[in-house]
């Protein structure tokens, strides 16, 4: 009874495993980021905004958006942008807000991210002085000594201060790298760095990449243009100009490009 019972079971399993391998084997194909979980086509747009950004590379960040299927891109692209940003001023929402306005997705939030910072003033026109009609009965006015007192408008004193100015020659894609310290030489977070260049401009904000220091930001530069580095709210008024990613050779003899190594000190006592 016993043999019976074992012949049975293994003859089960026996063709349980030809049914499975022969018969109806199961067949493994790639997955494209149209059929993950919903939270993983988020992070390949990232990477695709990330990447289009440093390379300008349209129609290979196209052909990696196409892959997701999405036939309403734009608007999901502007809706990660929405979430992304809501957590501050930060890389991501940089890149998304670049991606978003190529493909004509463009929204209030983003401007910040597309635009160049512009300080404007307004003339005032000058005092008018009120026009009197002498009559016969009124004397006439008598110089006195009370003259009104124009008293000079200071230009407020700088943020910061640049405190070092270094180039370096690597193989690596050029970057401007700026550090910003406190008083105490500590890293200072937070600080709000503008990058700009004849027609346009850019933004990135100081702490994002604690891996490289609490004071610490990066921007990817492009050849052939000449960039301006300010910082705080007197972010307009470049402390730092005419930074090129020209061409250079490594220490080991390989062509690359210049990067630039920026440190900023706060003036402030009190951050």
């Amino acid at each position: 009874m016993r043999t019976a019972i074992l012949v049975g079971l293994l003859a089960g399993i026996g063709l349980g495993l030809f049914y499975a391998w022969i018969i109806d084997p199961v067949e493994f194909t790639t997955a494209d980021p149209s059929s993950v979980e919903a939270r993983y086509p988020d992070v390949w747009i990232i990477s695709v905004a990330e990447a289009y950004q440093a390379s300008g590379d349209w129609p290979r960040a196209e052909m990696r958006l196409n892959a997701l299927r999405d036939p309403n891109l734009a608007q999901t692209v502007s809706a990660l942008f929405d979430r992304v940003g809501a957590e501050g001023p930060n890389p991501a929402a940089r890149a998304l807000a670049r991606l978003a306005d190529r493909l004509g997705a463009r929204s209030a939030g983003m401007i910040v991210y597309l635009t160049t910072p512009v300080v404007t003033s307004t003339p005032t026109a000058p005092p008018v002085a009120p026009t009197r009609t002498p009559t016969r009965a009124e004397p006439s006015p008598t110089p006195t000594d009370s003259f009104p007192t124009l008293t000079p408008t200071a230009t407020p004193p700088p943020e910061f201060v640049v405190v070092g100015r270094q180039s370096e020659c690597l193989t690596d894609p050029p970057q401007i790298r700026v550090t910003v310290h406190a008083l105490d030489g500590s890293g200072l977070p937070g600080v709000d760095v503008w990058i700009t260049w004849d027609g346009g401009a850019d933004r990135f904000v100081t702490g994002l990449k604690p891996e490289f220091g609490s004071g610490f930001g990066d921007f990817d530069m492009q050849p052939n243009v000449s960039y301006r580095v300010g910082a705080g709210a007197q972010s307009a008024l470049a402390l730092v100009n005419n930074l090129r990613a020209g061409p250079c050779n490594t220490p080991a003899g390989a062509p690359g490009r210049l990067t630039w190594n920026i440190v900023l000190r706060s003036l402030a006592s009190d951050t």
